[in-house]
């Protein structure tokens, strides 16, 4: 009998390994500090409050000054946060893990970090990154072939994240999911919808180096929008979507995506397109004219690794910190996190947010902890 490939199953090494980590009592004491003193004077029945983290980048190894299992850390202590102070949902933007172990560990990783999602009390969305899909692990083989199967992330992850019955998509294949609570929308977009295509056994793209949305994830945005009646919106996915020129940050339809939320805001009427053809081509047609006073203010990502916003066309753009560790010695670490001199055992390893959306007071802000901006407020 033909027993299976490494590459085919999860790691049981990987698996005990982190179910060994355990929340650090002065962190989950630091983090729900933040919520009761910062947080809590501002939620009520007709809020949103989010748990959310960003670019964890776990890996399977130990370290005190850059990626490794820190990650995983931060997520179980955020987690348990929320569930002792009672979040409305649990939000991580993507590149939960590096994607540079071998496939059976990130699997492993990934598996283990929608486990510790699901025991948490509040719903819960996890957004698809850029290195997810393990192509770090495969730039640095030799022979370049694909470490994860077609379907390997999105039966780990996806797949949970849309058996909630609180996160609603269109139909069994999309790859848009929104979540709701009175008239505040939130929907997540997968800036990674890049086609899975194999020539001689490797990837035609590296999803690390290549992000774009392409046209059924528009249309569907396009559906979920046109009966979006009378909600205050705000748009999540894993990277910036456009510059603050407007130009476009995705290697693929940004830009449009920012049309389509630009459209949606003016309840007009018409057409959307590029000029490309083939896998990225898009030839779509909008109505935002049944809408009410429905409006996107706000499109919130992570990737950058730094902390930025800008508004365009009237929509704000927010960026958030990543919550991995980066030592300020460490040679990959960018010039925002070396300023905040991040140290591992100190509350500056990690950075986390809440965000609190107000549709009476027309606000939403935002509560960082460790190597994040303490408060943000932008209107809505």
């Amino acid at each position: 009998m033909l027993s299976p490939r490494p590459s085919e199953f999860i790691s049981t090494q990987t698996d005990n390994f982190l179910r060994r980590l355990k929340p650090r009592p002065f962190v989950i004491d630091y983090i729900e500090g933040v919520y009761k003193n910062n947080v809590l004077p501002n939620v009520n029945d007709d809020t949103v409050t989010i748990s959310v983290l960003t670019d964890t980048h776990a890996k399977a190894v130990v370290s005190a000054s850059y990626y490794g299992i820190n990650g995983m850390r931060h997520i179980i202590e955020a987690n348990k946060v929320s569930d002792d102070v009672g979040v409305d949902l649990n939000v991580h933007l993507g590149d939960l893990m590096d994607g540079s172990d071998k496939p059976e560990i990130s699997r492993g990783i990934l598996q283990f970090a929608v486990e510790n999602y699901q025991k948490s009390k509040p719903p819960f969305f996890i957004l698809e990154g850029n290195h997810d899909e393990n192509d770090k692990y495969d730039e640095h083989r030799f022979f370049k072939t694909a470490s994860f199967h077609r379907d390997d992330y999105d039966s780990i992850v996806t797949k949970p994240d849309f058996e909630q019955p609180e996160i609603l998509r269109l139909n069994p294949v999309s790859k848009i999911g929104w979540y709701d609570k009175g008239d505040i929308r939130i929907i997540f977009i997968d800036t990674s919808d890049i086609p899975y295509i194999l020539s001689n056994g490797s990837k035609k793209y590296d999803f690390k180096k290549v992000r774009g949305v392409r046209e059924q994830q528009l249309e569907d945005l396009t559906t979920i929008l046109e009966n979006t009646v009378d909600k205050h919106v705000v748009v999540m996915g894993h990277a910036n979507i456009v510059s603050p020129s407007g130009r476009s940050a995705l290697n693929f339809n940004g830009d449009l995506v920012q049309q389509l939320l630009v459209a949606f805001n003016n309840k007009d009427v018409g057409q959307l397109k590029n000029e490309l053809t083939g896998d990225f081509g898009v030839n779509i047609c909008y109505n935002f004219s049944s809408t009410g006073i429905s409006k996107v203010t706000t499109y919130i990502c992570g990737h950058m690794h730094y902390e930025k916003n800008y508004k365009v066309s009237e929509i704000n753009h927010i960026i958030l910190n990543c919550s991995a560790l980066m030592g300020k010695k460490h040679g990959l670490t960018t010039d925002y996190n070396k300023k905040w001199d991040r140290r591992y055992n100190e509350v500056s390893e990690l950075a986390g947010y809440f965000i609190n959306i107000d549709s009476r007071k027309l606000r939403l802000q935002i509560f960082g902890y460790g190597a994040a901006t303490r408060y943000v407020s932008f209107e809505i």
